[in-house]
């Protein structure tokens, strides 16, 4: 069973870091490290931060490329 609960935690991050953080390929970094770290906390709603920031997207496309959105 998975953990909605980490889409708040990871739309407050995206709020946070994509306003100070300019460079796409930095902000790509930065959400795997924490994508990395909810994922092991059993979080499986990465689909509810899609269109938040372009960085993620392009994340959750490389890392999830069978999934439809």
């Amino acid at each position: 069973m998975g953990w909605s609960g980490g889409s708040e935690v990871m739309s407050g991050v995206i709020s946070s870091i994509k306003p100070r953080i300019k460079d796409l390929e930095d902000r790509k970094q930065i959400y795997r490290e924490i994508l990395d770290v909810l994922e092991g906390l059993d979080w499986d709603c990465f689909y509810e931060c899609i269109g938040e920031d372009e960085a993620y997207d392009q994340l959750y496309r490389e890392s999830y490329p069978d999934e439809e959105y």
